[in-house]
């Protein structure tokens, strides 16, 4: 069974657990805490790229922000399967400082990808995303391929495809960043 069956099954199962990589290869599910000391934490990259109208777009303009960055893929349904839990938490956490950035690669020109932002309301920022941005994160192997960010812009968390439980640890991370809640321990993958 190739993995773009395994999907398919899951996806009618109700049950995403995977990612998708460009050459069809399985990916290791994996979501580590990089660190828990904001000193240690290594900086987010800072990069300049377009929405898909060409305007351009300054990761610096989100300064102070927590954020989750999302590199995903048109044709990747793992990546598809979790936007909307994306598109509740960018609502309900905008206003204690909360954003969600989108980065589309290998998804083809803005024609290819609006009908996927329609369909599944992506009311957040969606960019192209190019190689250069991908190798500042230090190189992405499959999607979706997601990055939490501090408020002082360091890489907190860095989660790599989905799983059944990947929106709650996430919500628990988010409120934790914000000064919401108290941060418990875990690991996963």
């Amino acid at each position: 069974m190739n993995i773009n069956m395994l999907i398919l099954i899951l996806g009618i199962a109700g049950i995403s657990f995977g990612s998708c990589s460009s050459d069809n290869s399985a990916i290791k599910i994996e979501a580590k805490s990089l660190s828990l000391e904001e000193s240690e934490l290594r900086k987010m990259p800072d990069f300049k790229l377009t929405y898909l109208d060409g305007k351009p777009f300054d990761s610096k303009s989100l300064e102070g922000k927590v954020l989750f960055i999302d590199f995903w893929a048109t044709w990747c349904g793992p990546c598809l399967h979790e936007i909307p839990s994306m598109v509740e938490m960018g609502q309900k956490y905008k206003e204690y400082g909360f954003e969600v950035v989108g980065i589309t690669v290998q998804s083809g020109d803005a024609e290819d990808i609006q009908p996927t932002i329609d369909r599944l309301n992506m009311d957040y920022h969606v960019l192209i995303g190019d190689e250069e941005t991908m190798s500042a994160f230090g190189g992405i192997y499959g999607f979706p391929t997601n990055f939490l960010i501090t408020k002082k812009g360091n890489i907190y968390r860095k989660f790599l495809g989905v799983y059944p439980n990947k929106a709650e640890v996430v919500e628990k991370d988010i409120r934790f960043l914000l000064g919401l809640d108290e941060k418990p321990i875990e690991d996963i993958g």
